[in-house]
């Protein structure tokens, strides 16, 4: 068995889809004002402004995206509206990285390894 979707609470679902899907070519597969879903290369990634269980804000939770060039995917992130929060950086574990930050608070690691 293994994860295969994780779902997310934002505010602007239709701004968080178009970022996710321009910044980090993730495949939207379902494009709604209250849900959106992206296939995020062999995960979905779900968006919700509301969810059938109490949940709060967005806190401590990182995608890290893995790719082949970190500074080209950090520039085609910021120029979809991503705000480049960190890096490109060498991590202490042995990574290049980016942070990047969209709708939501939502983070994004663009990543490769060293």
């Amino acid at each position: 068995m293994a994860v295969q979707a994780i779902d997310i609470q934002v505010d602007d679902v239709p701004a968080a889809t178009k970022l996710l899907a321009e910044a980090y070519g993730w495949r939207i597969l379902t494009e709604d004002p209250n849900f959106g879903e992206l296939d995020a290369g062999g995960i979905r990634v779900m968006l919700s402004r509301d969810a059938m269980i109490p949940w709060g804000k967005l806190d401590g939770l990182i995608i890290h995206h893995y790719v082949d060039d970190v500074a080209a995917a950090a520039a085609r992130a910021v120029d979809a509206g991503a705000e480049l929060v960190a890096g490109p950086l060498q991590t202490d574990w042995g990574t290049e990285a980016a942070y990047l930050r969209g709708p939501g608070q939502l983070i994004v690691d663009v990543c490769r390894d060293a």
